[in-house]
């Protein structure tokens, strides 16, 4: 195992103390709020200088970033999505009454061409 590998251990938030040379990375706790799995990483301080570990913090700047764009390129996504669904809306209504002036313009032209004709 690399010093800067990440190791999921299943145990209780509180027997990981700093001072054993990890820290805290995650945790899951079940329904009842107890903790299932801890994921913890080596403490930054015991290989920052560790070319890996530049690695792994430039990869984690640019997962970041990227999470970043995708939140932005999704709340842009939504707002679109909801003004195409409103001018789907606004389409079916002046459908509609597009429907309803033909049919009007056609009754009437019947009509005038009955009461011309006779």
């Amino acid at each position: 195992m690399t010093p800067m590998s990440y190791m999921p251990v299943c145990m209780f938030v509180q027997t990981i103390r700093p001072k054993e040379g990890w820290q805290v990375y995650s945790s899951a706790q079940d329904a009842d709020g107890r903790c299932i799995c801890t994921v913890v990483a080596p403490e930054q301080n015991l290989c920052s200088r560790d070319a890996k570990s530049r690695q792994l913090r430039q990869l984690l700047e640019k997962i970041q970033n990227m999470s970043q764009s995708i939140e932005v390129l999704n709340l842009r996504t939504q707002r679109d999505f909801q003004y195409v669904m409103k001018m789907e809306s606004q389409m079916k209504g002046l459908r509609s009454k597009f429907r309803q002036i033909e049919s009007n313009r056609r009754t009437l032209l019947t009509k005038n061409f009955q009461v011309s004709y006779h």
